[in-house]
């Protein structure tokens, strides 16, 4: 049989060639009975303003893929909603909405080069990538459903793999209402209880934006440091300690910052730098023995590369539904393995980029850490959904159900809260 032949048989060229890749024997065993599929129908999901679940801001919108088979994907982006609504939606020519229906959501590859080829012509990134990452998780979802397969397993990952995940800490993103300045040693002590073994904040943020990213004094970085000493003063390194620092700085002051922590052992320093010039962080990374962190900020295999080649950083970050979706996460992953880089994953966002990105964790085999926020998986998403992930001893394993295995809380999407909107088809 010759390789043409191969590929109408198994059906295989609905994935395309990096498709294939990403699949596992069994995600092609499944593929090779895949039924021929067509999306009918395309609605978007949005929530109330006004919304707050868990003390949580609900910031995201779902799409949701229907088939002709009754399967329906859904996936998810955030923030500037009616942007990335709007993207898909748009009545011109170039209409998403129009060219996704009638087609296959099996071909994951070929939809997604298509609308990333027709975005770039016309400037990549902002809210046409956010919602590509929605349109390819909701695809991904299908494939699963099809299959009647886990994504993980899709994807070639294992239950049993041991997922690390470190906590989030900020003062709106908090445990039992406890405060960074006041209540840092309760907070330390109940992630060493709860076998969470790393914190992630943001000591520096405060005098950031004060400054606008222009200075910072040795008092306040003094000031700054505190935090970390309290928490090294009550659990010692029983807790490890990462710094995020949202781009607010200068090259200087992220040096002088560097330079400061490096006596505290913190395992990673996010985001000190915006991403556009890595040559910059290259210059830092050159200054500091502590591992950069670059970036949730970036889309795509292509936005990481310069990274990968200029030696910028030590650990690859990507938002799933930012960066491209599952497709490109595991890519940007397999390109960080070729140069024994690790990869972590931003959750900081919705219920379905969690789901999502536990699923890829388990299959991937450069992990360092997947983020993740306890007062989200514990108490704001059972709202939407009845099987959210959890955390048991400072990991977390994938739902082990079809596609990503989203168990939605009956009449969730009859609620007052909930806006259904359809876009495309009927």
């Amino acid at each position: 049989m010759n390789r043409r032949d191969f590929m109408q048989k198994t059906a295989l060229s609905t994935v395309g060639l990096m498709g294939l890749n990403a699949l596992s024997p069994l995600g092609l065993k499944a593929m090779a009975n895949a039924p021929d599929l067509k999306i009918t129908k395309i609605d978007i999901v949005r929530f109330n303003k006004n919304l707050r679940v868990a003390g949580s801001n609900v910031q995201w919108m779902w799409v949701r893929l229907h088939t002709d088979a009754g399967i329906i994907g859904t996936g998810e982006t955030y923030p500037f909603n009616e942007a990335s609504s709007s993207a898909i939606k748009d009545l011109e020519w170039h209409s998403w909405a129009g060219k996704l229906i009638g087609t296959n959501p099996l071909e994951i590859e070929q939809t997604w080069e298509r609308i990333f080829r027709q975005n770039a012509f016309h400037v990549t990134g902002g809210a046409e990538m956010r919602a590509l990452s929605a349109i390819n998780i909701a695809q991904w979802d299908i494939l699963g459903q099809v299959s009647k397969l886990p994504l993980y397993q899709l994807l070639g990952g294992s239950k049993n793999k041991k997922i690390r995940v470190y906590n989030t800490y900020t003062d709106s993103r908090n445990i039992n209402g406890w405060k960074l300045d006041t209540d840092m040693e309760k907070i330390a002590r109940f992630l060493v209880d709860q076998g969470i073994p790393a914190i992630k904040y943001c000591p520096f943020d405060a005098v950031g934006y004060k400054n606008n990213g222009e200075y910072i004094s040795q008092k306040e970085i003094d000031q700054s440091l505190t935090w970390i000493k309290r928490v090294q003063d009550t659990v010692g390194n029983d807790l490890e300690i990462g710094c995020e620092f949202h781009s607010i700085w200068n090259l200087p002051s992220a040096i002088r910052i560097a330079k400061a922590l490096e006596p505290y052992n913190v395992i990673f320093l996010e985001d000190m730098l915006l991403q556009d010039n890595m040559q910059a962080y290259v210059t830092l990374n050159q200054e500091t023995s502590i591992p950069l962190v670059v970036s949730e900020r970036l889309a795509t295999r292509f936005g990481f590369r310069e990274m990968f080649e200029s030696k910028a950083a030590e650990i690859a970050m990507y938002d799933l539904t930012w960066c491209g979706g599952i497709s490109e996460g595991k890519k940007i992953s397999d390109m960080a393995n070729t140069y024994y880089i690790p990869t972590m994953m931003h959750t900081a966002g919705g219920p379905i980029l969690w789901y999502a990105s536990t699923h890829l964790a388990a299959a991937i085999t450069n992990l360092y850490f997947v983020e993740s926020v306890y007062p989200y998986w514990k108490e704001r998403d059972s709202y939407f959904f009845e099987n959210s992930p959890q955390v048991k001893n400072g990991m977390v394993t994938p739902p082990d159900l079809p596609g990503l295995g989203l168990q939605f809380m009956p009449g969730l999407f009859e609620s007052k809260d909930v806006n259904v909107e359809t876009i495309a088809g009927k």
